[in-house]
């Protein structure tokens, strides 16, 4: 959160201190998932891994609840570790295989496996991805997972949190796996590390364990030796020089542990290898975009929080409000857009039936394209949408295919954007910024520059929403807590701005949405709509 010490950055390679790394069992723990035709690809896998891997794996095998596995049994035939059936709270040890029951919920918390009965719909639907989430909060680096055979998208939402957490993703080879929907879901987020024929992906994990934790760059320039300072350097030089972007103003230990990873994926026994290794390989850079970039979030993330939005602020922002008005929110840091959608649910929910209702845009940006491609298409998988109700999946979309198509009614209520909002010219006249779990990858000058920007974004009164680790407590002479539990606050007037004058007039903005639309002022918007 906005604490009141941060971690001053000057430039991505020099100064800093060092953050602290979370605790962590040394333990490597692979999740395996899945689903039809995975049985074989699960044989083939342990017939490659060595007795004294010193790795647990964990087999989430998605199968109708009326299915009687004998997956453990079939398993201890090609392994010589022992394979387990999780049936009630187990520590999970190295050298050994756990496998849980058809139709049974599996979570990792501190290093144990605990099983319950599924009781919704939405959890027999995603056992792999319910698996991968908790193994990624419990082990973070340390945690692996695997993508196998199967039907649907299970596993490629927990993959998302697993490379948030900084872990590592394996997915089998789609021309070779039985079914290959689930290993092709994956490999749509653009995050899975590589792709392998099965039979590959055991070498793989083990070394990138052998090579985790060999590698550490200082936080503090004046503690590296000066070969590593230039490949560091080398390193940030391809970045801006293939990808224009330029992260000057991220927290390091958090920019370091990521590019620590790349090296471990690409087992490379130094900075300076990588350095060379990027040069050489062009298209590690925009891996290494990728890992700097992980775009996870979700629809109604926090559901509490957005039910304060609901209940506490939509109301707020209609009121007086009729079809001569506005009501313009900016999502700044969008992701894949389920947030933007989201909101935007929350407003045409309330002005549908509304006579005279007022209009809605909302301006949704961020700075990765391959997210922004994903917002503008508005195509979700089951999995994705879990987390919608029912009622809204049916007013707001479409079943198409594997997944769900969000109305073209909602979708012309957003306009995508690439967008940063650390350097741009800032949006103006805004009655909501929602910008969610991006300041704590900032450091402190730059998270001070994005609060001055939000409040002369802002019109009087309007509102900041913020992750569940983010405040604005730092920033009290501009913002006043409107709902402290929930991270939502209000803009204060203040006579002058505390740190660098905002332009007068905001230029225009090219703004892709479906197709290349201008954005000036106050339009495109959507008019009151009717759903259903």
């Amino acid at each position: 959160m906005f604490s009141t010490k941060f971690q001053r950055i000057a430039d991505p390679i020099n100064g800093g201190i060092v953050g602290e790394r979370p605790d962590s069992d040394d333990l490597i723990i692979v999740g395996i998932g899945a689903s039809a035709g995975g049985v074989q690809a699960l044989r083939e896998f342990f017939e490659n891994v060595p007795e004294n891997s010193g790795i647990a794996y964990v087999v989430i095998l998605h199968l109708s609840p009326s299915y009687d596995s004998q997956l453990a049994n079939i398993l201890q035939t090609v392994t010589s570790m022992e394979v387990k059936r999780v049936d009630t709270h187990t520590k999970v040890e190295p050298n050994k295989v756990y496998v849980v029951p058809p139709d049974q919920h599996l979570t990792m918390h501190e290093g144990q496996l605990s099983v319950s009965k599924n009781a919704r719909l939405e959890d027999r639907r995603a056992p792999v991805d319910i698996f991968f989430r908790t193994l990624a909060t419990s082990h973070g680096p340390r945690a692996v997972c695997v993508v196998l055979s199967g039907t649907g998208a299970n596993g490629s939402m927990g993959l998302k949190r697993i490379k948030e957490m900084g872990g590592a993703a394996f997915v089998q080879n789609p021309r070779e796996a039985e079914f290959n929907e689930m290993p092709r879901n994956s490999i749509a987020t653009e995050l899975v590390d590589d792709v392998l024929p099965v039979a590959q992906i055991p070498q793989k994990i083990i070394q990138y364990k052998a090579s985790l934790g060999k590698i550490a760059i200082a936080v503090e320039a004046e503690k590296r030796p000066e070969v590593q300072q230039q490949a560091l350097r080398e390193v940030f030089n391809q970045l801006r020089m293939q990808t224009g972007h330029d992260f000057t103003n991220y927290k390091k230990p958090t920019l370091l542990r990521r590019i620590e990873r790349r090296i471990n994926v690409r087992a490379l026994p130094d900075l300076a290898s990588y350095a060379g290794y990027m040069v050489q390989n062009p298209q590690e850079v925009n891996a290494l975009l990728k890992d700097l970039l992980i775009s996870v979030t979700n629809f109604y993330r926090d559901p509490e929080a957005f039910l304060s939005m609901e209940t506490d602020v939509v109301p707020v922002l209609l009121k007086d409000k009729n079809a001569d008005h506005y009501i313009r929110v900016w999502v700044a840091g969008c992701a894949t857009g389920e947030e933007a959608y989201s909101l935007a649910i929350l407003l045409a929910e309330r002005v549908t039936d509304v006579i005279d209702a007022p209009k809605i845009q909302v301006i949704a940006t961020d700075i990765d394209e391959a997210a922004l491609l994903t917002a503008r298409q508005g195509f979700y998988t089951i999995n994705d949408a879990a987390d919608v109700s029912p009622e809204r999946i049916r007013r707001f979309f479409n079943r198409e295919g594997d997944g769900y198509r969000v109305k073209r009614e909602l979708r012309e209520m957003v306009l995508f954007a690439n967008h940063n909002f650390l350097k741009d010219p800032p949006f103006s006249n805004i009655d909501l910024i929602s910008c969610r779990n991006v300041l704590i990858y900032l450091n402190q000058t730059a998270q001070e520059r994005v609060m001055e920007t939000f409040h002369f974004s802002l019109r009087p009164h309007g509102f900041l929403f913020l992750g569940s680790s983010e405040s604005a407590d730092n920033a009290t002479d501009l913002y006043s807590s409107y709902d402290r539990e929930h991270h939502i606050f209000q803009k204060r007037q203040v006579t002058q701005s505390r740190f660098y004058p905002m332009p007068e007039r905001i230029p225009s903005l090219q703004v892709s949405h479906n197709d290349k639309a201008e954005f000036n002022g106050a339009r495109p918007v959507s008019e009151s709509r009717t759903f259903g």
